[in-house]
């Protein structure tokens, strides 16, 4: 009888060692956070060390070592890097427009491994999280997020979706009348170039501080723009075809960047028509403002007797803005509602 007991005993021993060795195992091929294993597709390894550089050598590269990458980072929550971002969608459609979606784990971070699929370079990356959406304004030429002079924890370009929504301002003023004047000034013209597609980084306290775009004064800057020159380094920047020019993605857009041509070299970058006397036309009021997205209508605003709106808690991602006036002409441009940093809206009407 006591052999039996014992015997009994140590065969359930037995089965519940085998039981551990089992769960071990499981987790082990599985990773922490089960299949999806810290974001990528069939994952492997517990996830860990977010915000730094997962794809650096003698870790992830996407080329040799043990588990190479084709794309790994990390997602946040605010600006700082301070809080990491659970559940965020990151879109991925490559240069063969095949897509990837992954989802960010529980620490914030997103991955695919080599073996699950390889990328064409460059790609486009948009991230989007409750509603919310940003969007990597140039093409992405390498898969490693966190590398150096790309997404850093503690500088300025970390990738980040907040849960606040912003106020978006703006004004509506009339355009300056010039008959059937074809000249192109930055008031009339390029102002509003800016202020959709450069503002949101060349400004005073932007990431691009050091070169802002929000005055003539500015705009014009020695350094940027000589008047009759289409070797301005303006233009050089904003050229396709050059290995300087690194703000084409921003601006993508070949009229926009003829305008701006056209001014700096034949119209000598005035800041007004001729005949135009002041800075801006007179205010609109009672104009329309809307932002669609998708094909509906998502806020609207109407402005007050000094031509300002307000559209209160905008959620992040890429708009069209439409504003209309009886009398006036419809007007519509792209904008992106940012997280941070928001640029107002200048917007002009022409009868």
């Amino acid at each position: 009888m006591k052999n039996a007991k014992s015997g009994k005993f140590k065969g359930t021993l037995a089965f519940l060692v085998l039981l551990a060795f089992l769960a071990v195992g499981i987790q082990t091929a599985f990773g922490e956070n089960g299949e999806n294993g810290g974001g990528g597709e069939g994952g492997d390894d517990s996830t860990h060390k977010a915000g730094q550089d997962c794809m650096a050598s003698g870790c992830h590269p996407s080329t040799g070592g043990e588990k190479p990458f084709t794309v790994g980072g990390t997602v946040y929550m605010d600006p700082d890097g301070l809080a990491k971002l659970t559940g965020a969608t990151v879109k991925i459609v490559d240069a063969n427009k095949k897509t990837i979606t992954l989802a960010s784990d529980s620490i914030g971070n997103i991955y695919q491994r080599t073996k699950y699929g390889t990328i064409t370079y460059p790609y486009t990356v948009s991230v989007s999280y409750q509603g919310r959406e940003v969007k990597m304004l140039t093409l992405a030429q390498h898969g490693s997020c966190n590398a150096v002079n790309c997404h850093i924890t503690g500088r300025v370009g970390r990738v980040f979706v907040g849960t606040n929504d912003l106020p978006l301002t703006g004004t509506v003023t009339e355009a300056a009348s010039g008959g059937t004047s074809t000249e192109i000034s930055y008031t009339n013209d390029i102002k509003k170039i800016f202020s959709a597609k450069c503002n949101v980084c060349h400004k005073p306290g932007g990431a691009r501080s050091v070169s802002p775009l929000t005055t003539y004064a500015y705009a014009t800057a020695s350094n940027l723009v000589t008047p009759g020159l289409d070797t301005s380094l303006m233009i050089r920047k904003l050229t396709q075809s050059l290995g300087i020019g690194t703000m084409w993605p921003y601006l993508n857009n070949q009229a926009d960047f003829q305008k701006i041509s056209d001014w700096i070299v034949k119209y000598n970058a005035q800041e007004f028509s001729t005949g135009q006397t002041s800075t801006s036309g007179a205010v609109v009021s009672r104009a329309t403002v809307e932002l669609w997205q998708s094909g509906r209508k998502m806020y609207s605003a109407n402005t007050n007797a000094r031509g300002s709106f307000t559209i209160k808690k905008v959620k992040a991602g890429s708009y069209t803005v439409k504003a209309a006036k009886k009398g006036y002409q419809a007007y519509t441009q792209d904008y992106q509602m940012n997280q941070s940093n928001v640029s107002s809206l200048d917007i002009q009407l022409s009868k």
